[in-house]
């Protein structure tokens, strides 16, 4: 049965694949189509939804989404901006540096900040805004470049 289904709609996976413009991974963001082409065969039941090619339609753009942002999340996690990069010379070893010219607030970026937190989650810790949080990592980056002599 999959079979049919594979063949009925391998072109609809790569015309999404198309319109959402996935070159990089094609081969993974095609093999989890497929995946989940094989669970909505499997749980497909045509008393419920009457238009079939919609409904898989639906829901492989649904599971490609999902996926580009599943990833695009794991990157902004991980990946830290250039501007977030907290500089070797005020590692935690070293952090008494820090402690002496850094305010409480400017104290807690810097801790959540070299635990890998992103400025969107940094904001939700302490309870402030976006734009206060990347005032509050300039206001320390220009601190600890003034004594520390840091290249950012």
């Amino acid at each position: 049965m999959f079979d049919e289904w594979h063949t009925k709609y391998d072109r609809m996976i790569h015309h999404l694949l198309h319109k959402y413009r996935i070159s990089y991974d094609r081969d993974d963001y095609y093999q989890l189509a497929l995946i989940r082409l094989w669970q909505i065969s499997q749980s497909y039941d045509s008393s419920q939804t009457k238009n079939e090619a919609h409904y898989v339609y639906i829901q492989l753009k649904f599971c490609l989404i999902d996926e580009i942002r599943r990833r695009m999340k794991y990157q902004a996690r991980f990946l830290l901006m250039e501007q977030d990069v907290v500089p070797e010379q005020c590692a935690p070893d070293s952090y008494s540096l820090c402690q002496e010219t850094l305010s409480p607030d400017e104290k807690e970026w810097y801790r959540l900040t070299d635990a890998g937190y992103s400025s969107t989650e940094i904001a939700g810790r302490m309870q402030r805004t976006s734009s206060q949080v990347k005032y509050i990592r300039k206001k320390a980056q220009h601190k600890l470049r003034q004594n520390n002599d840091l290249p950012f």
